[in-house]
């Protein structure tokens, strides 16, 4: 009896789209676009379009991530070996924070007393809040939502975009409302200008402020914008 003869397996090749190799997933939604675009009904043929620039854009924009990544961490060994403490962490939505404590403004302060352990709690909230209202970080959400449900569907792709305007525009009306808060406590309207700085940006004061009377005047500012938020976010 002949013994069949078992072929190895070899796995199917991965489309490849302006050079750049995709991922199952993207293989998935490139094919099925194709499929889209080779069809008679002029809105399958629309909806393949639509996807494949999608994807188009997903693939340059995560070659542009990766050489910022890239960038990131080229800086970050330089500064630990000027001796420069940084935390790396990352945030629900699975972005990375990069934090140079020996350069957080936050940190100084609360290092040298300036403000409170509470003060430096609370405009890290407000540094949370003042992040996610980046429109860059929810367009990229945007854009990898839309490639996935894309195939499935055109109806998908006002929605996702509808959801990230709104989501934007919530939190966006948050941190409105504690600056209007800061501003109604301000008399000298430096505290707003403080906290976005020094919580938002994790500046220090000496980076945008020069000469020592001014610099302290804005250190108050700031220590009131701070109260403001303790108040704001009910911190205890």
């Amino acid at each position: 009896m002949n013994k069949r003869r078992h072929k190895p397996h070899v796995p199917a090749s991965r489309a490849s789209l302006n050079g750049l190799s995709l991922t199952p997933s993207q293989d998935q939604i490139w094919r099925a676009a194709n499929d889209d675009l080779a069809s008679d009904d002029f809105a399958r043929r629309r909806r393949g379009h639509i996807v494949l620039r999608t994807l188009e854009a997903e693939l340059a924009q995560g070659v542009a991530g990766r050489r910022v990544e890239q960038g990131i961490e080229e800086s970050l060994a330089l500064e630990r070996g000027r001796g420069a403490r940084v935390e790396v962490s990352k945030t629900a939505a699975r972005h990375r924070r990069i934090r140079i404590r020996s350069r957080d403004g936050l940190d100084t302060l609360a290092a040298s007393g300036a403000i409170s352990a509470l003060q430096q709690r609370a405009g890290l909230l407000y540094r949370d809040l003042y992040e996610a209202t980046d429109p860059e970080r929810d367009l990229r959400s945007q854009m990898s939502a839309v490639a996935m449900t894309g195939a499935g569907g055109a109806s998908a792709i006002p929605g996702a975009a509808e959801a990230w305007a709104e989501r934007r525009l919530r939190l966006c009306r948050g941190m409105a409302a504690i600056e209007a808060k800061v501003r109604l406590a301000d008399r000298n309207g430096q505290a707003v200008r403080a906290l976005r700085e020094v919580a938002g940006h994790a500046r220090c004061i000496s980076h945008f402020v020069a000469g020592g009377g001014a610099q302290a005047a804005y250190r108050r500012a700031l220590s009131l914008a701070l109260d403001v938020c303790i108040d704001h976010f009910r911190l205890s």
